[in-house]
């Protein structure tokens, strides 16, 4: 019996020491994006778990099931012309539920790089000056390439965001404007006027008048009479 019951007691022990890991793992979801903040789908993303585990981005997407500790997630994208890349390290202490967005940039090419990291600590005395010349301008060059990138960014996301802001401001400003124009109309028909003169005096469809006169009625500066079909309207405030 006692044979048994410790039997049972190691069951146990081996069963929570193997689920242990599964009970306390986390999940690392995200988008995976350009430089342009495009999403981008079928990308590979691997973490070096044990064992390592992929996944390939679905609409942009990407999700993880992890146990605490650190890693190092590898993203790469094979686009037509380009292929991007992105190797970010993570630190997981507790289960729970993490956003990690992957911002790829493109991978640069070994006739820019290669020559100059292959060949270093080989050059002699008589052209050193002109080396340092070449690596000064391929230093421009890289440093040129991701200014031009960090601006396409900004007026990527400056377009996308505020854009809109100043479409409505102008459309509100054009509106008052046109209220404005109306009242006065009104004032000087002596406080009214059928909305089929309105509509001759103003070169809007028939919705936008009509808009113009619920707003004004909603602010209680005019009133709307029916009359046969057509409408009067009435200046309530001279």
């Amino acid at each position: 019996m006692k044979k048994q019951n410790i039997t049972k007691i190691i069951t146990i022990i081996l069963a929570m020491l193997t689920f242990s890991p599964l009970v306390n793992a986390a999940t690392i979801q995200g988008s995976v994006y350009d430089i342009f903040l495009e999403e981008l789908d079928k990308a590979i993303i691997t973490v070096d778990t044990e064992p390592k585990q992929m996944a390939v981005s679905k609409d942009g997407s990407y999700s993880f099931e992890i146990p605490p500790g650190e890693y190092t997630i590898l993203a790469t994208y094979y686009g037509e012309e380009e292929t991007y890349e992105l190797e970010e390290g993570i630190k997981i202490n507790e289960g729970g539920v993490y956003t990690l967005d992957l911002i790829l940039t493109p991978v640069l090419g070994d006739d820019i790089l290669g020559d100059d990291v292959n060949n270093f600590g080989n050059f002699s005395e008589d052209n050193l000056n002109l080396d340092e010349e070449k690596e000064s301008s391929n230093l421009g060059i890289i440093i040129t390439i991701i200014a031009l990138l960090i601006i396409i960014s900004y007026l990527h996301f400056a377009k996308s965001h505020f854009i809109k802001d100043l479409d409505e401001s102008n459309l509100k400003s054009e509106t008052e404007e046109d209220l404005e124009k109306l009242l006065k109309f009104l004032k000087e028909q002596g406080g009214r006027s059928t909305q089929k003169e309105i509509r001759k005096k103003f070169p809007s469809s028939e919705a936008k008048i009509s808009l113009m006169i619920t707003e004004l009625e909603s602010k209680k500066l005019v009133k709307k009479i029916k009359k046969g079909r057509g409408n009067i309207i009435i200046l309530t405030k001279k």
